[in-house]
């Protein structure tokens, strides 16, 4: 850990030079994620004739658009770097390194976080003008525990495809896996919906899935649709499912590295 946190300075120099380097690369990853727009306009068109399931037209702008932010604050693509890595072998240079790769994938990832809040600014700005009912504040205590919130939703999602790309240690090839995952992500995290509209069966059973915690749990909070008196459960939840996918993701790591090694990588 001392180590880790001396070299973060340079971590951080190398990734941004990284990110100068493939900018316009970066921006069109930024942009594939506006998934909440289209779902914005959809379900704008559903409540044009009134509230549904308690939300107007207003409500459901200001849910996507925090939405959308947080989608850009918890992106993580670290499953899509491994499997070619661990296919090609190119994974043993970053073995070498003197501490774990996972400090300079996830300082990768945190470093991306500025040029995403600078397109998102201009978007953001728009989507008001439009809906300008929607009331989005920022209130301190709200916004601050929106922010953890993300951060911890980042964490939850980085481990994820810690996991899912550890697979490809087996498969060769996890991608596969990790979309029909996306999938339920997205159904279930309230990308394409918000968790107050699912049919009670559903929403029973996104209790019990980790998919809330990724995303759902963030947004009602950033979005004023949590009241204040639930947060400290539902950042709980987050914490719990943290610790639970971190332990999996590590034991399918080394597992999966033993493995790699094996065949002389």
């Amino acid at each position: 850990m001392t180590r880790a946190l001396r070299a973060m300075p340079t971590l951080f120099r190398v990734a941004t030079a990284q990110l100068s380097a493939y900018r316009a690369e970066v921006l069109i990853w930024i942009l594939t994620a506006t998934m909440p727009l289209v779902m914005m306009a959809l379900w704008d068109a559903v409540a044009d004739g009134g509230p549904v399931g308690g939300l107007g037209q207003g409500d459901l702008a200001r849910y996507f658009t925090v939405t959308l932010v947080a989608r850009q604050l918890m992106s993580a693509w670290l499953s899509w770097e491994l499997n070619p890595l661990i296919r090609t072998g190119g994974l043993s240079a970053h073995l070498l390194r003197p501490m774990s790769p996972f400090w300079y994938w996830l300082v990768q990832h945190v470093s991306h976080v500025p040029l995403r809040a600078v397109v998102l600014v201009p978007l953001i700005a728009a989507l008001i003008a439009w809906r300008p009912e929607m009331g989005l504040t920022l209130d301190p205590a709200r916004t601050s525990v929106f922010v953890l919130s993300c951060a911890l939703g980042f964490l939850l999602n980085f481990v994820a495809h810690i996991f899912f790309g550890a697979l490809a240690f087996w498969t060769g090839q996890s991608q596969g896996l990790f979309m029909g995952w996306f999938g339920l992500w997205s159904l279930f995290g309230g990308y394409l919906i918000p968790a107050r509209l699912m049919p009670p069966w559903m929403a029973a059973l996104n209790e019990a899935l980790p998919f809330r915690a990724m995303l759902s749990i963030p947004v009602e909070i950033g979005a004023s649709l949590m009241a204040p008196e639930a947060w400290l459960g539902a950042l709980a939840s987050q914490v719990a499912w943290l610790v639970a996918f971190a332990g999996i993701a590590a034991w399918t790591w080394r597992r999966g590295l033993r493995r790699y090694e094996a065949f002389g990588a």
